[in-house]
């Protein structure tokens, strides 16, 4: 009973940093050219985080975390939306 209780635990966990471990491991590398493709599409200033991690495939945790490794900062967008931008494209300067 124990042993099963262990496995249940334990076997689920495993695999959750063994597919981390993988993830990090390829660097997020599709994924970033992918948020970098869709940031700098010239027809929008801004996206939405929602948008971003469901072309992306990603938690909003995981996006956010690649959004601020490609130079992106997160923006107020109408209906107070989380959106984010590219940092050149929308300064630090300029209101949120």
């Amino acid at each position: 009973m124990l042993a099963a209780s262990l496995s249940a635990y334990w076997g689920p966990r495993k695999l959750e940093e063994w597919r981390e471990r993988q993830r990090e491991k390829h660097d997020y590398g599709p994924r970033k050219e992918l948020l970098l493709k869709l940031l700098k599409d010239p027809r929008f200033e801004t996206r939405s985080l929602e948008r971003l991690r469901l072309v992306t495939g990603t938690t909003k945790e995981e996006c956010r975390r690649l959004l601020i490794e490609i130079g992106a900062r997160g923006v107020s967008m109408t209906d107070d939306e989380e959106g984010w931008a590219l940092i050149e494209r929308f300064p630090f300067d300029r209101p949120i």
